[in-house]
């Protein structure tokens, strides 16, 4: 599957935002956010585009796991993939 990385140049850090984001198997978008150490599931109907990614975090448009059927076993999983995603992300 597609991972979106990306940095938003917001300045949280001296790193900037790096971000990176993917679609589950489930249809939800698992995002995590390195510099500020946040992660989020959006809902399936969010695409998967730097805009749309930041539109659903900028609004908290978090989901939980269970909403989707998925266990937190496989969402840690994920997240460590987009974890490692976000932290090769080029700093500001």
């Amino acid at each position: 599957m597609t991972t979106l990385a990306f940095n938003t140049k917001r300045t949280y850090t001296e790193n900037g935002q790096r971000i990176a984001a993917k679609r589950l198997e489930c249809g939800a978008i698992i995002m995590f956010d390195i510099d500020r150490g946040i992660d989020y599931l959006f809902p399936a109907a969010t695409k998967l585009t730097q805009n749309e990614v930041m539109r659903a975090y900028d609004y908290n448009e978090n989901i939980s796991p269970s909403d989707v059927g998925l266990s937190y076993e496989d969402y840690y999983a994920a997240l460590k993939e987009v974890r490692a995603a976000a932290g090769a992300v080029a700093c500001i």
